[in-house]
């Protein structure tokens, strides 16, 4: 997060809608992003090779289970982590990070935090809705079977990214909450430095 003051040009009653004032904004940076590539990528290796695995014989609905126990939990981590982004820092924190300049125009470092933390729980709700079209469509189908239609194969790799995805995003939730906590630790500890330094010439000029 950074230092400079965020220029204020936005609307408040346009932030409050979720498409054009918070993802419409972002959608460069989240194209730009390592996570959506990532899982079009792993999605795509393990869509090919799925029906020559021991797994590929596995019903769909079996599948779709465990993608929503994933999903689940995932869910729960990204509130909690947004709990914690707005909790942990305290209010005079969080008064610098309203007004520090975020990474996308006229949004503050703590508008982005928050999006980040969002947007991964947001794609937990995704891979919920995957896997009930999935138990919907596929219910006792298999996974791979070993002649796929090209429909089953194209379903298929566009669920596993959108799984993948999910998974990635949870990943970045760890990392960013890292990243705010080794922030806070060295605000917390260059204060001190500061607060000792300001005592050490006070005592100096007092002598």
């Amino acid at each position: 997060m950074g230092g400079s003051e965020v220029t204020v040009d936005t609307d408040p009653a346009r932030d409050l809608r979720l498409f054009r004032g918070q993802i419409f904004p972002r959608v460069g940076e989240l194209l730009k992003h390592w996570a959506p590539w990532s899982a079009l990528g792993a999605a795509g290796i393990v869509a090919l090779v799925a029906q020559f695995l021991p797994g590929g014989g596995l019903r769909i609905t079996d599948v779709a289970g465990v993608g929503f126990t994933f999903a689940s939990i995932a869910t729960g981590a990204c509130v909690s982590g947004i709990v914690l982004s707005l909790g942990l820092p305290g209010a005079f924190r969080l008064r610098q990070w309203a007004n520090y300049r975020g990474s996308t125009k006229g949004k503050s470092a703590l508008s982005d935090l928050v999006f980040v933390l969002a947007w991964a729980a947001l794609s937990q709700v995704a891979l919920i809705v995957v896997c009930v079209l999935a138990q919907l469509f596929g219910a006792s189908l298999p996974v791979a079977p070993p002649s796929m239609l090209p429909s089953h194969a194209i379903g298929l790799w566009l669920g596993l990214t959108v799984f993948f995805y999910a998974l990635f995003e949870l990943v970045v939730v760890v990392l960013t909450l890292v990243q705010m906590g080794v922030l806070i630790i060295a605000e917390e500890q260059n204060a001190a430095t500061k607060e000792a330094g300001a005592n050490e010439n006070s005592s100096g000029t007092g002598n």
